[in-house]
Order: C-alpha cells, then sequence, then structure tokens
C-alpha cells in the first residue's frame, strides 16, 4: 500500500499559545476532512502558559520542526538490497540485472557503506583480461571459480584462494607448456592425460578440465599429494577463458574511495548543488541509526532522472 502523503501544519518561528493551538485544531480538521495525514508541528519553543494549557487539556506538545525546506527523503528513492564485498563480478552483474539498477551499494559486515560497482566497472574488468596474472591478484576461492564455471571441485580445498601465478590453456604441446608455466599457475586443459600429467609434474596450483571430461583416479591421487585443486566444468576452453574472470571479487574493481552519498536529511538545495558538478547516474542515500552509518537506499536509474530534473531542471 502507498504510503499517505505528510503534511505539517505549523504557526509562526516565536509560538504563542494560539499559534500552537490552531495548528493542533486546523491538523484534527484537515484530517477528518481531506485525504492525506495532516500533523501539528511547531516552530520554536513552547511557553510556560502553552505548555500549562496542553497540560490542562491532556494534549501533547506538538514536535519541534526546525527546518521546513524539503530534503532528500521527500524524494522518491527506492531501497536496494546491498551486497558483500566477496560475491563475484558475476553475481554482482546477475544481482543488478534482476534488480533493473545500474549500480549496486556494498556494505560492510556492520552495514557500513564500502563502496560502489557499475556496469561501467564490470566492463571495464574485461580490459585486464589480457593480464594473465589479474586472476591472482584478486585472490578468487576456489570454489567461487568453480561455481562461476558452473562446475565443481573434485580435489582439493575450495576456501582456499588461487593467490599466485599466471592463467594458461593446456591445449599446447607438452614440451611448450614446461618452457611456459611455472609452480603456483593455473592451467585450463581437456580430458589429455599427458597434459594432466605435464601439469602435475610443473606442480600447477590448479587444474580446469573442460567439457565434463572425467579425471581418472591416479590423476586425482597425484593432485591431492601436492595439494593440486582440480575443477570440472561442463565448459569448452574458450568459454571457461572468457567467464573465468568473473569469478573475480568486486572488492578489486569496486569504487571505494571518495564516494559522493545523500543523507536523508540532507536538503535537496545541498543534493542539487552536488549532483550540477557531479553527473552521476545514481546516488546512494545512507541513514544513521544506532551510530551507524547504514546504507538505506539507493537512488535507482529512472528515479533519479526524474530527482535530476526536479532539482536541475536539467536532463541528465
Amino acid at each position: 500500500m502507498k504510503n499517505e502523503m505528510k503534511t505539517y501544519v505549523i504557526g509562526h518561528k516565536n509560538p504563542d499559545t494560539d499559534s500552537i493551538c490552531s495548528s493542533i485544531a486546523y491538523a484534527d480538521i484537515k484530517n477528518r476532512t481531506a485525504k492525506g495525514k495532516f500533523i501539528p508541528k511547531r516552530a520554536g519553543a513552547v511557553n510556560e502558559e502553552t505548555a500549562f494549557v496542553l497540560q490542562c487539556f491532556g494534549v501533547s506538545v506538538p514536535e519541534f520542526l526546525p527546518d521546513v525546506r524539503a530534503q532528500v527523503k521527500d524524494m522518491d528513492i527506492q531501497e536496494i538490497p546491498g551486497a558483500s564485498p566477496d560475491i563475484t563480478v558475476k553475481q554482482a552483474w546477475n544481482m543488478m540485472r534482476s534488480q533493473g539498477n545500474g549500480t549496486l551499494p556494498i556494505i560492510n559486515d556492520d552495514g557500513t557503506l564500502h563502496g560502489l560497482i557499475t556496469y561501467g566497472d564490470i566492463a571495464k574488468s574485461y580490459m585486464d583480461a589480457a593480464d594473465n596474472t589479474v586472476l591472482a591478484k584478486a585472490r578468487p576461492t576456489y570454489q567461487n571459480i568453480a561455481d562461476t564455471l558452473d562446475g565443481q571441485i573434485i580435489v582439493g580445498n575450495g576456501k582456499s584462494h588461487f593467490e599466485s601465478g599466471k592463467v594458461w590453456s593446456g591445449s599446447t604441446q607438452t614440451d611448450t607448456m614446461e618452457s611456459l608455466m611455472s609452480e603456483g599457475d593455473m592451467v585450463i586443459t581437456g580430458n589429455r592425460t599427458d597434459t594432466q600429467l605435464t601439469a602435475i609434474d610443473i606442480h600447477v596450483r590448479c587444474m580446469i578440465v573442460c567439457m565434463g571430461n572425467k579425471v581418472s583416479g591416479s590423476i586425482q591421487q597425484l593432485a591431492k599429494e601436492k595439494n593440486i585443486v582440480i575443477i570440472s566444468t561442463p565448459h569448452d576452453a574458450f568459454t571457461v577463458g572468457r567467464l573465468i574472470y568473473q569469478s573475480i571479487p568486486i572488492r578489486f574493481f569496486m569504487k571505494r574511495d571518495d564516494l559522493i552519498t545523500f543523507r536523508k536529511d540532507d536538503s535537496l538545495e545541498y543534493a542539487r548543488e552536488i549532483m550540477m558538478k557531479k553527473r552521476f547516474r545514481e546516488f546512494p542515500v545512507v541513514c544513521v541509526l544506532l551510530l551507524y552509518r547504514i546504507p538505506c537506499c539507493f537512488v535507482r536509474r529512472p528515479v533519479q532522472r526524474k530527482m535530476y530534473r526536479q532539482l536541475t531542471g536539467l536532463q541528465p
């Protein structure tokens, strides 16, 4: 159900008994005769006479309203769930698509805003795909790699991280593999036993077996002895090469410095000034609760466009 529109009824800045009682009476009349919710407020402190009158009639003193300027909370903003910085690029992409939102707020364990990631950040992440060390720099878990590849871990600990080495394709000859690969690397391979044995001899850190090919028990035993992770995936080597970078945690790509945020009680004049200088498509809105700054809502693109027009009179 849509929330009722609230209207505050106030008197002058230094209210006397007439001013306070008039706001209470008029709000009561409007609540009986009009749609919406009318709330009596006061613009200043009540004097002793007013306090005495209200006490005699058992009427509560209206709450103090220090400022009647429009605030960010008066705009149409919509709550968007935050995400952990440890989710993968693929998971973040799916969340944004399901929410119809181009930006995802990233939150800490205590609920505070940690960073933001956008469609643009994800697109830029593929520009680093030519660097075959970027996966190790991002330190994804092997379980995240397996999930991203729609595969499963058949040997090794999924909670451990791939944190050193390069990513190689094992489609080359074994002698070429020996000259290129080093201990701790990751290799994408198929069902060739000689390639798998060469990878084990090099002591790679992870071996990804494509097309759902079975891995012999002897290969699995050798991998266990050398602490090598084996992941089986139904995809071909080309698809694995494209998907594997989606296993990178979003903390590796997200924006975390100099974030521009609004609070619900910020004035629209302040928001307008910031938005005129920073032509971003979305802005996070945070609130203060129990001494923590908790992201409570996020301006989605279609709503933000409306907000931008209302604030600036311009098209974003």
